[in-house]
C-alpha cells in the first residue's frame, strides 16, 4: 500500500459456544499512522482515545458476522511502516467468540529511486488530468462532479487525457423535467463518446432543498443518436447520486416535475425500449412501471426483458416503490461500495430481504423465482391460506421459500407455466420480475 491509499479493515466473529452471546461489544484500536476514519455497520469513532466500538449485544448461537471501517495512511508516511490494526470482543460471557483480531498492511515507497515501483492513482479537482490506464484516478471538476476510475477501464497503456467540462449550449430538459445542475461533458483524449473496458463510477452534487415533494433526481446521459435524455437511475446520499456507466458523453441531473404540464408529456418517460414492442406480453407494465421511475432500461435503449435479473436490482425495484429511506442499512461484505448498496440496506432494515448469512448478499447472483417470492411476500405483508400448492415440481420448492411461494400463488401475484410447474429454482426474467412486482400492486 502507498501513503495516500485508503483500506479497509474488518473485524469477524463466529459464536462457537453452546448458548447466545449477550452484551457483545467490539472494540478496534486505530492505528496512529492512519486518518478519515469512515466506520461501517454502526460503530462510533472516538477520535481523542483513537478507537472504534460497535455494541452487538446479541450474538446468537452459531451466528457469525464482519464489522469493518475504512482508513486513509497519512501522506508522508515512511516506506517500511507497518500498519497494525487491533480488534478485541467482549461480552457477559467469558470469550466464547472467535475473532481475527489484527490485521496488517506494509506501507511502500510511492515511487524514488532504487528501480521505483508502478504508476499511481492520481487525483485532481480541476477537471482534468492525464491519467495511467494501469493506475487509474480520481478527476472532479472542484466539488460538484467526479469520475472515478478503476485501474484497467481506460485502454492501452499510455496515459490519455481525462477531462469534465461544462456544456455552455446544453440540451433543453424534456418537458415536465427540471434541471438540478450543470450539464458536463467527460472526455478521454478529446473523445466525448469514449467506451472504457470496464464501468467507472460518476458522482454529482445537487441541490435537495430545489426538489418538491415527490420529485426524485435522477442521473441522465444524452444520447445524441435520437436527442434524448435516457434515464441511468442513481444511488442518492445526501446532496450527492452516484452512477455507473461504460461510456463517455454528456451527463446531468434531472428530477421529473411532480405536477408536469398534461399538454406536454415527458419523453423520458414515454421513450418505447427497442426490445419491447407494445405485442409483447409484459410491455404494459414494462412502460407503467417505467414511467413511475421503478424500472430503467439500458444506455443502449432495450430492457433486455428475457435477461436475467439480479438480486440487487429486483431489492432496488422493491425499495424504490416502497420509497424506503436510504441511510442505516446493513452493508454486507459485498455490497461495501456496490451501486445498490444503499437500496439492499433499506431493504433489508424493512425485513424484506436477507442475506445468505450475515456477511454475504450475493447481489449480482441471478434471482430465482422463489428467492423472488420470499421477497415479495414480506414486501406485500401476504401470507399462505393453505401452506401446500399443487404443481408437478412442488417437490422442487426449498423449505424456507413453501410459505412464500403458497403466498403469491395463491394471491394471484405469481403464476406457473403452462406445463404445470412453477419452476422455484428457475432464474427469473426482468420480464417475470416487473410482472410480479406489478401484480402485487394490484
Amino acid at each position: 500500500a502507498y501513503a495516500g491509499d485508503t483500506l479497509t479493515f474488518s473485524v469477524s466473529y463466529e459464536n462457537t459456544s453452546y448458548d447466545d452471546i449477550t452484551g457483545a461489544v467490539i472494540t478496534d484500536l486505530v492505528d496512529i499512522n492512519l486518518e478519515d476514519i469512515q466506520v461501517q455497520n454502526g460503530g462510533v469513532y472516538n477520535p481523542a482515545k483513537r478507537t472504534i466500538t460497535w455494541n452487538i449485544g446479541l450474538i446468537a448461537l452459531g451466528s457469525e458476522g464482519t464489522v469493518s471501517f475504512t482508513a486513509k495512511i497519512k501522506a508522508g508516511t515512511a516506506a517500511g511502516t507497518i500498519i497494525e490494526n487491533t480488534g478485541y470482543i467482549e461480552s457477559e460471557q467469558a470469550s466464547p467468540v472467535t475473532t481475527n483480531t489484527t490485521e496488517t498492511k506494509v506501507v511502500t515507497s510511492s515511487g524514488g529511486g532504487g528501480g521505483g515501483s508502478g504508476p499511481s492513482a492520481v487525483h485532481s479537482t480541476t477537471g482534468q488530468a492525464s491519467v495511467s490506464p494501469a493506475a487509474g484516478g480520481r478527476i472532479g471538476l472542484g466539488s460538484d462532479v467526479s469520475v472515478n476510475i478503476p485501474a484497467g477501464a481506460l485502454k492501452g497503456t499510455a496515459k490519455v487525457d481525462v477531462t469534465i467540462q461544462e456544456v455552455s449550449s446544453p440540451p433543453s430538459a424534456p418537458a415536465g423535467f427540471k434541471l438540478l445542475g450543470t450539464v458536463y461533458e467527460f472526455k478521454v483524449g478529446g473523445d466525448a463518446g469514449y467506451s472504457f473496458n470496464k464501468p467507472v463510477t460518476l458522482t454529482f452534487t445537487f441541490a435537495p432543498d430545489a426538489l418538491a415533494d415527490g420529485e426524485t433526481p435522477a442521473v441522465y446521459y444524452y444520447d445524441e443518436a435520437t436527442g434524448q435524455w435516457v434515464n441511468l437511475g442513481g444511488t442518492i446520499s445526501g446532496n450527492t447520486i452516484t452512477v455507473t456507466v461504460d461510456h463517455f458523453t454528456k451527463f446531468t441531473v434531472l428530477a421529473k416535475e411532480a405536477t408536469p404540464s398534461p399538454e406536454q408529456p415527458a419523453p423520458v418517460s414515454d421513450r418505447l425500449f427497442s426490445d419491447v414492442p407494445a405485442s409483447f406480453w409484459a410491455s404494459k407494465v414494462i412502460y407503467e412501471l417505467h414511467g413511475l421511475g421503478v424500472v430503467s432500461g439500458y444506455p443502449d435503449g432495450t430492457f433486455r426483458p428475457d435477461g436475467n435479473i439480479t438480486r440487487a436490482e429486483f431489492a432496488v425495484i422493491l425499495a424504490k416503490a416502497l420509497k424506503l429511506p436510504l441511510t442505516g442499512g446493513k452493508v454486507f461484505d459485498d455490497t461495501a461500495g456496490h451501486w445498490a448498496g444503499d437500496y439492499i440496506g433499506a431493504a433489508y432494515a424493512a425485513g424484506i430481504v436477507s442475506g445468505y448469512n450475515e456477511s454475504s448478499f450475493g447481489p449480482d447472483d441471478p434471482i430465482t423465482r422463489e428467492q423472488m417470492a420470499v421477497m415479495i411476500a414480506k414486501a406485500a405483508g401476504i401470507e399462505a391460506e393453505t401452506p401446500e400448492i399443487a404443481f408437478a415440481d412442488s417437490d422442487e420448492i426449498s423449505i424456507w421459500a413453501g410459505e412464500a411461494l403458497a403466498a403469491v400463488v395463491q394471491n394471484g401475484i405469481m403464476q406457473g407455466y403452462p406445463d404445470n410447474t412453477l419452476r422455484p429454482l428457475g432464474k427469473a426474467t426482468r420480464a417475470e420480475a416487473v410482472t410480479v412486482f406489478a401484480n402485487a400492486l394490484k
